[in-house]
């Protein structure tokens, strides 16, 4: 049996139109399913792990990078070792920046999942599916676990992270444009982080902007970050940007919207395996593909938090419900952040 998990209000609610397009082909072509509509934050990753561990031919995700987030995590935790358990990924948040890195590039994901041609695209997501089912072709790509959390696409502190706590006011009114609109908000904020970075053992220490410890190449609705970020190389691909005052910060996105962001002297990049970064004083969000952790680090806990860009946000803002979930993530030493490479991991339908 294959499962299907919708979150219902990614992508202001469009996934509960595209639900039916892909259960009339499950139908047409007699492979049983199952439907699993997610209630709250952290439920897809609940959903996800019980699946795996019970059994299935394959999950099917539908929803924004952040649900999908949840259901990597949630499959994950549920073996020692590789993903055995399949998934697909059927688009239907904001940005969907994972599926730009998976297909080959913007251009191509949006050409395969234009909203004009939604029945085709399901289609031809369905396809990749029914080979699988019959000639068990597949793709594997790595993942990227920190502190006992995966996750598929990129994981970053600093500005960009701060950009997607504040896009929570955006999102509905502007949608896949919610972290550009965030931008101008967050400078204003601006303050650099004093950080430890261990990379495979090669030690840097000082100020810095950003972070961003990269699986795939894009995020924030479409930014090129990452190029020459693999998602089967074994390898993470870290970018450092060091301490920018406020008004250079202004030049960081520009820059990223025309991809001449690798030009700038204080942006750097770093083939690795293993990253570790200590947080010396303060407060940091922690994005894990959209998804917000709150670091502290005079607590020694890195607390979950749901108030990112992730799909559930807006509704707890709305109701003033508190945006913590329980899932915490496992810090060994006060606001320490530990990233390694699984190479091989997940098996993806494509």
């Amino acid at each position: 049996m294959y499962h299907i998990i919708v979150n219902p209000i990614a992508g202001k609610g469009r996934t509960l139109d595209k639900l039916p397009l892909l259960t009339r082909l499950f139908d047409a072509h007699n492979l049983t399913h199952e439907v699993i509509v997610t209630q709250h934050i952290m439920d897809a990753y609940d959903k996800a792990k019980d699946i795996c561990i019970s059994g299935s031919d394959g999950i099917v995700g539908i929803g924004g990078d952040g649900t999908i987030q949840e259901i990597v995590a949630g499959m994950a935790a549920a073996y020692a070792g590789p993903v055995a358990t399949p998934l697909g990924i059927f688009p239907g948040g904001s940005g969907n920046d994972f599926v730009m890195t998976l297909a080959g590039g913007k251009a191509q994901a949006l050409a395969r999942y234009k909203k004009k041609n939604a029945e085709a695209s399901a289609a031809e997501f369905f396809g990749a599916i029914k080979t699988y089912s019959q000639e068990g072709t597949i793709t594997t790509v790595d993942l990227i676990d920190v502190n006992g959390m995966a996750y598929l696409n990129i994981g970053n502190i600093g500005l960009d992270a701060r950009v997607v706590r504040n896009a929570i006011t955006y999102k509905q009114r502007f949608g896949r444009y919610a972290y550009v609109a965030a931008v101008y908000k967050s400078i204003a904020q601006h303050a650099n982080m004093p950080l430890f970075i261990d990379v495979d053992g090669k030690v840097y220490e000082g100020n810095y902007t950003l972070v961003a410890v990269c699986n795939g190449q894009y995020y924030g609705g479409g930014l090129h970050l990452a190029p020459q970020a693999q998602l089967n190389s074994g390898k993470i691909m870290l970018c450092l940007v060091e301490a920018l005052s406020r008004p250079k910060t202004m030049v960081i996105f520009p820059s990223l919207m025309v991809g001449k962001h690798h030009k700038l002297k204080a942006v750097s990049f770093h083939e690795c395996e293993k990253v570790s970064i200590t947080l010396k004083s303060g407060t940091e969000c922690l994005s894990l593909d959209g998804n917000l952790h709150e670091i502290k680090s005079t607590s020694g806990q890195v607390t979950s938090q749901a108030e990112g860009i992730g799909d559930y946000a807006l509704e707890n803002d709305d109701k003033n419900e508190s945006i913590f979930s329980s899932y915490n993530l496992h810090s060994a030493n006060k606001g320490v952040l530990h990233f390694k490479i699984l190479p091989k991991w997940l098996k993806i339908f494509q």
